[in-house]
């Protein structure tokens, strides 16, 4: 049979804006890259016959190392690099100037480009003459070594109507100049918003009385737009493209089951279920359980299912506030032979996410469970930084969360086989009493059910991180700990959590006597540390000592049941016990 190719097309923003997209052939097209999410947005608005998840934003990419990075100050030599024409805001340009040099006349705007049309050359002569600016304004005209001529320059200005983004103005950044970027159609998907301004005294005000971080404009480059970021997704795109051949000829690949929870988390959904949508692997099927959410998510989420049958829903009648209900609900409805956990606020980041997992059950019969790294994203979902984690055995999982104090260190978010809950007759454990911590108490229980788990050494998830996460709202947190603590104690022997004692040396009540008062002890360690970090610095000390009560009345509770089998520890209690926390 004659070989079957894969086109991908990547269009540009002066593309965008002509007729000529309106006579593709998209459906003939397998992948569509844009370098702004602002185009993307805009081009399938204006074709309904190109599909988003054909669709994928791939910046253009700044090669860093050809730019000297330095620490700057403020200074007054400002740059604006690019042809002189209607798109790039020309008048706004010279507006702007004059209204900063008449606070400041010791600006001097320098203007590497060229004009594309004689009348607004004609115009910046005659402004620059009307408005005084002839001694301020400086025309070096076209440069091809930008990283020599922004060397001696403090500032660079965008005064555009429309950019895909800029590339002047990142080279700036990556040698740590600050932007200047006016809010142009799509400026504030593509920068940080301390660098855009709407009005012409928003621009003086930045210029005159902002802040100058060299380091923050080359990191955000660094972090955003990179060449090798760029390179990067592109090759995982084209490898993708060979993958799902590979996966395309597979006679009967496994049904994976998606399941998603939500609850009023509209402004992400889509970006969940897009990000689901454009996985290369052939045979998945999305059940999404929706917590009685009171905004239009349920709107979306109907809208999607019109076109992808394979969408189904659970809609609980009233708002349970329960995510493991959800997720025992998902396990309990699965199609699949695997089950993908994922939270409607979060999503994958690449179309291999699922191919990645399905290798990994492939390579190594047994696995119950594999698990991956976790990109962290703001709510805008821009890069924040990165959750790693690695392979633990059993006891050394175990003692590590407890060593801890109850945080987690294998996440619930990697793909599950089905048949470990379906067939062996274990549930998602839920406890409406303690509807938190769900995430580490069910690593804890399957623990303790001998699951087979795996580590895949990439990112696998976008967690994005908002006031709604359970790590914002302090009280709950630490009620969660407590409550994982408890677990652990209960579960498993103290062998496996204080492995440094030799406690078969020990008779029965000595035994009991130091376990409760090490475990009280670390209830202690508990208290001393949140009363100390970055969680309660905010908080004054009655709220403070509102938030570590619980670790402290923990504290006691162990302390007491330690003196109920041998009081050889309490003189250590009552020191510990004097020592004032806040």
């Amino acid at each position: 049979p004659a070989a079957v190719k894969t086109l991908i097309c990547r269009l540009h923003s002066y593309e965008a804006f002509t007729f000529y997209i309106k006579k593709v052939y998209w459906q003939a097209v397998d992948q569509v890259i844009f370098d702004g999410e602002h185009m993307r947005e805009y081009v399938l608005d204006q074709v309904k016959t190109l599909k988003k998840e054909k669709t994928a934003v791939v910046p253009n990419g700044i090669k860093l190392d050809q730019y000297t990075f330095q620490q700057r100050q403020k200074g007054f030599h400002i740059a604006y690099v690019g042809y002189i024409n209607y798109k790039k805001g020309p008048m706004l340009l010279l507006q702007a100037f004059k209204a900063l040099i008449d606070k400041d006349p010791r600006y001097k705007l320098f203007i590497a480009g060229t004009f594309q049309d004689a009348r607004y050359q004609l115009y910046f002569r005659q402004m620059i003459d009307e408005l005084r600016l002839t001694d301020s304004v400086q025309f070096d005209g076209w440069q091809d070594d930008m990283n020599q001529y922004l060397e001696d320059k403090h500032y660079l200005i965008c005064t555009s109507l429309l950019e895909s983004q800029h590339m002047s103005a990142m080279e700036a950044m990556a040698k740590g100049i600050k932007p200047l970027i006016h809010n142009f159609y799509g400026a504030k998907t593509i920068y940080d918003e301390s660098v855009v301004w709407n009005t012409i005294d928003e621009f003086v005000a930045m210029m005159t009385s902002g802040d100058y971080t060299s380091l923050h404009y080359r990191s955000f480059i660094e972090e955003h737009y990179s060449y090798d970021l760029s390179m990067r997704k592109i090759e995982e795109m084209i490898s993708g493209f060979a993958k799902q051949s590979e996966l395309t000829v597979m006679p009967n690949p496994p049904l994976i089951t998606v399941g998603i929870i939500n609850y009023n988390y509209s402004n992400f959904i889509d970006e969940c279920l897009q990000s689901v949508l454009n996985q290369l692997y052939p045979n998945i099927d999305i059940l999404i359980v929706d917590d009685h959410s009171t905004d239009d998510s349920m709107q979306k989420i109907s809208s999607y299912q019109k076109t992808h049958p394979h969408i189904r829903t659970i809609c609980h009648s009233e708002n349970t506030k329960l995510p493991d209900l959800a997720f025992k609900e998902i396990f309990q409805e699965a199609k699949g032979e695997y089950v993908l956990l994922l939270s409607a606020d979060d999503f994958l980041p690449h179309n291999l996410v699922i191919h990645d997992f399905m290798l990994c059950f492939f390579e190594e019969e047994g696995l119950d469970y594999v698990y991956g790294d976790l990109l962290l994203v703001d709510q805008h979902g821009k890069n924040s930084g990165l959750w790693t984690y690695q392979e633990y055995g059993d006891e050394e999982l175990v003692r590590t969360i407890f060593q801890r104090g109850g945080s987690g260190i294998v996440p619930m978010v990697g793909m599950f086989k089905t048949s470990y809950y379906q067939q062996k007759g274990f549930t998602w454990l839920v406890d409406p009493q303690k509807p938190l911590a769900g995430d580490v108490l069910n690593c804890l229980a399957n623990t303790k059910r001998g699951w087979k788990r795996r580590y895949l050494k990439k990112p696998v998830l976008c967690y994005r991180r908002h006031q709604n996460n359970i790590s914002y709202q302090l009280h709950k947190r630490i009620q969660s700990l407590v409550y994982v603590m408890d677990y652990i104690v209960k579960e498993f022997d103290e062998s496996v959590y204080f492995p440094h004692i030799k406690w078969k040396e020990l008779e029965e009540n000595q035994r009991q006597s130091l376990k409760y008062f090490s475990i009280g002890k670390t209830f202690w360690r508990m208290a001393r540390r949140y009363a100390q970090n970055g969680y309660t610095r905010h908080l004054d000390q009655d709220a403070k000592k509102e938030c570590i009560q619980p670790l402290l009345n923990k504290m006691d509770e162990y302390f007491q049941l330690s003196l109920a089998s041998d009081n050889q520890y309490e003189r250590y209690m009552k020191n510990i016990k004097k020592i004032q926390l806040i």
